[in-house]
């Protein structure tokens, strides 16, 4: 019996604020993408297919979603969840179709098996929860206890044969503010089959729900390069991280050329996403000349804070054959530790062996690599 995998995602989230959660970014990938994923996974053991149901007259969200959804087809929902369903029933192909609401990215591919297997020959499945709080109800100006046996809180995707329940909807006044589906099932008089459901398959209703799922689905991880090369001169300092290395040859450049600073900070705007310090602190502009880098760097820092990420570690890379620099380790992690974080660096020095402009002591050269992270709580400019 052919399946259609059916996710609403035509809400405006008006409870949550700001874009519509559908289209947050959550740990580097919009809300809806979560259960699309999970969709494909069940496709390829059923004959199946999927319809993402986006807002009506959203064009960025449709061309957004053709690109991050191949496998799917592209409908436009209503002004209600009832409504979206119902688009939804109207364009489905399957014979049994399973309607799923994007503000739920947890769900199993096995949950949404066993409905799949649990429903069909006229009856429905869904999955329940028991309710695990206390209840009370408003009674006047007071409260009275409700007992909470019996009780189970539903969720999605919920299961059924398509062509009946597009009966059971038709001509309800009602249809549009429908809370799930299965209402209207079961005063049809229709078999209800329950699974049971998934703690983790919560709805994304309000902010500390939001805050939850960023939890569960993990920080995006990043990670970035930065490399340079500057040629010794006997007329500058040796500067490197800040801390000024006594040596009778320092580095050309048009700030400081603490060649240290330069990498770490290239590393980290790399994987920020940023532009590099050439563009952003360029030798063209006086205002960097003999500029202290160490404030570049930290300025990198910030500039990557602000775009919501957070340096976790940076690891360089500096070679050299003169001066010898393992001594003043100590001293450029402590300086770099007071921009990056404590714990935060890890800083080798190599020689150049003899061997081309570095081991001929005409130049040093670094590398470093920068990893970041960034929670899901952060939102698009606008709507996907």
């Amino acid at each position: 019996m052919r399946l259609t995998a059916a996710i609403l995602a035509a809400g405006s989230g008006s409870r949550l604020g700001g874009v519509p959660k559908q289209f947050r970014l959550l740990a580097g990938r919009p809300l809806w993408h979560y259960s699309y994923e999970t969709a494909r996974a069940v496709c390829a053991k059923f004959d199946a297919e999927i319809l993402l149901v986006l807002p009506p007259d959203a064009e960025e969200a449709f061309q957004t979603a053709e690109k991050l959804a191949p496998d799917a087809r592209l409908i436009a929902g209503g002004t209600s969840r009832g409504e979206s369903a119902l688009k939804a029933l109207q364009a489905a192909r399957g014979e049994l179709i399973a309607l799923h609401d994007a503000a739920r990215p947890f769900a199993s591919p096995d949950l949404w098996e066993k409905l799949v297997e649990a429903a069909g020959n006229g009856r429905a499945a869904v999955p329940v929860l028991p309710v695990p709080d206390s209840l009370k109800r408003r009674a006047g100006s007071g409260w009275e206890p409700v007992s909470r046996e019996g009780l189970f809180l539903t969720q999605t995707p919920q299961v059924f044969p398509r062509d009946e329940l597009l009966r059971a909807l038709t001509g309800r006044a009602d249809a549009a503010g429908l809370t799930d589906e299965a209402q209207a099932w079961l005063e049809a008089g229709k078999e209800l089959a329950a699974v049971d459901g998934e703690e983790k398959n919560a709805k994304i209703t309000r902010p500390g729900d939001w805050e939850l799922a960023c939890r569960l689905a993990g920080p995006e991880i990043r990670t970035g390069i930065g490399y340079d090369v500057h040629p010794l001169t006997p007329d500058r300092p040796l500067v490197l991280a800040g801390v000024t290395v006594p040596s009778p040859l320092g580095l050309a450049g048009h700030s400081d050329a603490d060649i240290i600073s330069h990498v770490a900070a290239d590393a980290v705007l790399s994987a920020a996403g940023l532009p590099d310090i050439g563009t952003l602190y360029p030798s063209s502009d006086e205002q960097y000349a003999g500029c202290r880098s160490m404030d570049l760097l930290a300025d990198a820092v910030s500039r990557a804070e602000q775009a919501g990420w957070s340096v976790q570690f940076v690891s360089l890379v500096v070679t050299a054959q003169v001066p010898k620099l393992a001594p003043y380790g100590p001293a450029i992690r402590q300086a770099l530790e007071k921009v990056l974080g404590d714990g935060k660096i890890s800083v080798t020095f190599k020689s150049g062996e003899s061997v081309g402009p570095v081991g001929e002591a005409q130049a040093m050269a670094a590398w470093a690599a920068a990893t970041v992270a960034r929670s899901g709580l952060r939102l698009p400019a606008r709507p996907l």
